[in-house]
């Protein structure tokens, strides 16, 4: 557990440290590890069928390890250990269901080191709420790690915001 906060921390310092270059904003970077990026690959299309309220090709991409943690964009209590994060997916897939949505990445920063990656993106969300014809939109800041586990790289932590407009401290 120590190792996962340490490199959170560390994951902290570096996104911060790069969030103030124009090239951070605008570039897509490639992925030097191939088994990252077609993991990669893989939760992209996954998420395809999260937003149409089918969660389960996410979750098997996530570990089921008790130190994982989602911190989602609808807010609420972060979900601690595998049950709790599976449980909240579930929850959040169901926000979209049947509403064939649709989502696009901006790519901000990858860094892999070790058995560990993270990975800072925008992601563009258009879906329809169950029961309504018209399209709605959700704008997140992501930030999701990733740990080397004997089944290959695996989501530990997601944390998601809409605060893509940067606000005053009151």
């Amino acid at each position: 557990m120590q190792p996962l906060r340490s490199f959170a921390f560390a994951t902290v310092l570096l996104v911060g440290a790069s969030a103030g270059s124009p090239a951070a904003e605008t570039s897509v970077q490639s992925v030097p590890d191939k088994a990252l990026q077609a993991m990669l690959d893989r939760y992209a299309e996954a998420a395809t069928l999260f937003y149409d309220g089918k969660p389960e090709a996410v979750k098997a991409l996530w570990s089921h390890a008790d130190d994982v943690t989602l911190s989602g964009a609808a807010g609420g209590d972060t979900a601690k250990g595998w049950n709790d994060v599976s449980s909240r997916l579930d929850w959040a897939s169901s926000q979209f269901l049947g509403t064939n949505g649709s989502k696009t990445i901006e790519q901000i920063q990858t860094a892999v080191d070790g058995n560990f990656a993270y990975i800072v993106q925008y992601e563009h969300i258009r879906y329809h709420r169950p029961g309504q014809s018209e399209v709605a939109r959700r704008d997140y800041r992501v930030t999701t790690i990733f740990r080397h586990e004997p089944e290959g790289w695996r989501v530990v932590h997601r944390h998601a915001d809409t605060l893509m407009t940067r606000q005053d401290i009151k």
